[in-house]
């Protein structure tokens, strides 16, 4: 969504001056004579503890008498051993556009209690990937040592906030929050995963809470699992103005549905022409369904509009603009996609959607900062479309997107006024059936028997396509054998690769969900090993590298997935004559979570035939969840490294 309107509509209402004078908040005091601390017990195993993590928020006016907001945040760190000083020998304070820095110390406490202070002079100015930091190198710093660092940082006004409080290898002891505003103004502040908040306390004319945890553990980054929705947190928002109406709560999901639905759904007559003639253009065939419209429309809009976000103006995301130049910001390019597929009479409704590996939102808590992703919901198909997403096309959206609940903005009408309300639902995922990996493949010796000669035929579906086909459409045809070559050469070390052939790359196979398919002739030495008469084949590597967890220390967080998927694969494999393979049985695999027929949730089941000469390997490996809690961790540990395993597998061909 366009959030510089949201903010607008927003900051309006909170225009009245503010006191001046910072409220006392001992917590963030930077002591004159700091002593050393103790770590406690739990940490003495990490290299490092942030004993303290204190953060404090003020909302008043400056000289200027304009609201600013000043963020004062002091972190006290004990460095253990060596990796702790390591990790932090360099402090990197990061500063946003808007805001001014109006304050930045640091000092060092030597494990004998000496006090070395950072000179000025040393907090630089730096700029690295386009993103602007405080950067300073703390000085004398050993291990035993304590480091401490300040900023005192202004920003603009705004009414929605959050702070993260997560390292990734270090822990916090004490983690603190505060927030103060004018005593007129309310705002609700929520912690989330063991962040505690306290009740409001007005102090001389500003009201203040504050929140606190303690002992928060890092988390370093774990296969199959996303940080953010576990990260502690404290949220807040502008709920009341007291010098208004104290009846009237603001920033409600409602009031964001009314505004979302006027941004986007309010045209111009002006835009209106612009719409009916594009949409003539189209030339959608008569009696076309609902999908074939939908599909015709954004298929014809997302090949024909360019989206530059960061440098086009605010002329060129209306309608008529738009369409004349092809050039489109992305609030632009979603009002072009709804406006089509209104004036051709459908109406979708426009969807907010959490994201699984982000903060999730709150039905109880509206914190719009956390709107981000716009999706449109159709609910006479009862599927979902991205409008300015390349990469995905109807019905596939984000699939991090799916399996959770968004904001619905439904219109609605009361008399010949047309509004909207907001609802909570829940944004289901493909079936896993519908997203496939699957792989045929045979292969034989060549007839001097010192060669591997294998046919491939990858079959990809669903979500599983649509990166492959992104690219294929991102980059120039040329490189289209190039790209297949690093493809089809995951399963086997070799660059002979010939009869290169792909099927259904356009993105418009997504549509019905047509198979990508691409195949090639692999000539390889390389999966084969001379062992005096015998042969041995390395079977296992035709499926490709395998994702391993072998790990043993114990894991923090539950297994989420991208998608449901399945990869069913038939390995076929002509046995010379002469040979005999002696161990079948190393084919077996049977790793499920349920061993009743059809319940079974996630699996890695692995068989084979032979018919004469001709041995058949049937594998199929399926996740059909995306959620995997605690107590399936082993479980899907163990399905998991059951591909690893196989991927090991080495066949003995025996000279008979």
């Amino acid at each position: 969504m366009n959030m510089r309107i949201l903010l607008c509509i927003t900051l309006s209402v909170v225009f009245v001056s503010f006191n001046q004078t910072h409220a006392q908040h001992a917590f963030i005091q930077w002591e004159p004579k700091p002593s050393l601390h103790t770590v406690h017990a739990d940490f003495s195993t990490y290299g490092a503890v942030v004993l303290e993590d204190y953060r404090y928020t003020d909302y008043k006016t400056d000289a200027k008498d304009e609201i600013t907001v000043h963020v004062e945040v002091r972190r006290l760190v004990k460095v253990i051993d060596d990796n702790g000083v390591e990790s932090f020998n360099k402090i990197y304070i990061r500063v946003s556009p808007t805001a001014k820095v109006l304050k930045v110390k640091a000092r060092t406490i030597t494990p004998e209690g000496k006090v070395i202070d950072l000179p000025a002079d040393k907090i630089l100015d730096v700029e690295e990937e386009g993103v602007r930091f405080k950067k300073f190198a703390m000085e004398g710093i050993q291990k035993g040592s304590e480091i401490e660092y300040y900023s005192l940082i202004e920003y603009p006004l705004y009414t929605f906030g959050m702070e993260y409080f997560l390292f990734s290898t270090t822990p916090i002891h004490k983690a603190r929050f505060g927030l103060s505003v004018p005593e007129h103004l309310f705002f609700d502040v929520k912690g989330y995963n063991g962040f505690q908040t306290g009740k409001d306390t007005v102090i001389g004319e500003n009201r203040i809470t504050y929140a606190q945890m303690d002992k928060i553990l890092p988390i370093d980054g774990e296969k199959y699992g996303y940080t953010d929705p576990f990260t502690p947190n404290v949220q807040y928002k502008l709920s009341y103005n007291y010098a208004k109406d104290k009846s009237v709560r603001m920033n409600t999901w409602s009031n964001l549905a009314k505004n979302v639905y006027t941004n986007y759904h309010e045209f111009s007559d002006k835009e209106i022409k612009a719409l009916d003639a594009y949409l003539k253009s189209m030339k959608l065939p008569k009696g076309a369904s609902i999908d074939e419209q939908i599909k015709l429309i954004e298929h014809y809009i997302k090949s024909n509009i360019h989206i530059e976000e960061s440098t086009i103006s605010d002329d060129a995301n209306k309608i008529e603009q738009i369409v004349k130049t092809k050039v489109s910001g992305k609030f632009g390019a979603i009002r072009l996609m709804l406006g089509v597929l209104e004036r051709s009479g459908l109406k979708p409704s426009l969807v907010f959607p959490s994201k699984r590996d982000e903060t999730r939102l709150d039905e109880s808590f509206e914190n719009f900062r956390l709107l981000d992703e716009l999706i449109f919901y159709f609910s006479e198909t009862d599927k979902f479309l991205n409008p300015i997403a390349l990469e995905y096309r109807y019905p596939l959206i984000n699939p991090l997107s799916g399996g959770t609940k968004g904001i619905f903005i439904n219109e609605t009408k009361i008399g010949n006024f047309s509004t909207a309300l907001a609802t909570f639902d829940t944004i289901p995922l493909l079936p896993f059936e519908a997203s496939s990996s699957n792989l045929e493949l045979q292969l034989k010796f060549n007839k001097s028997v010192d060669t591997i000669i294998l046919d491939t035929r990858q079959i990809l579906t669903g979500y599983s396509a649509s990166p492959y086909r992104s690219i294929y459409s991102y980059i120039g045809k040329d490189k289209h054998d190039d790209f297949s070559k690093d493809i089809i050469g995951n399963i086997a070390k070799s660059d002979s690769i010939t009869n290169i052939v792909v099927e259904n790359m356009d993105y418009t196979n997504t549509y019905d969900n047509r198979p990508l398919i691409i195949s090639g002739k692999i000539i390889s030495s390389e999966l084969i090993e001379k062992a005096g008469n015998n042969w041995l084949i390395n079977i296992g590597e035709v499926i490709g590298s395998q994702e391993q967890m072998y790990e043993d220390k114990k894991r923090m967080l539950p297994i989420v997935i991208q998608y449901p998927h399945v990869l069913d694969r038939v390995i076929k494999f002509e046995i010379p004559e002469g040979y005999k393979v002696k161990n079948l049985n190393d084919l077996n695999f049977d790793v499920t979570d349920e061993k009743e027929s059809g319940k079974a949730t996630m699996g890695f089941v692995s068989t084979y035939k032979l018919n004469g000469n001709e041995l058949t390997i049937h594998l199929n490996e399926f996740y059909k969840e995306i959620y995997y809690p605690q107590e399936m961790i082993e479980t899907f540990r163990k399905v998991i490294n059951a591909a690893a395993d196989f991927n090991k597998v080495v066949l003995l061909l025996e000279k008979l």
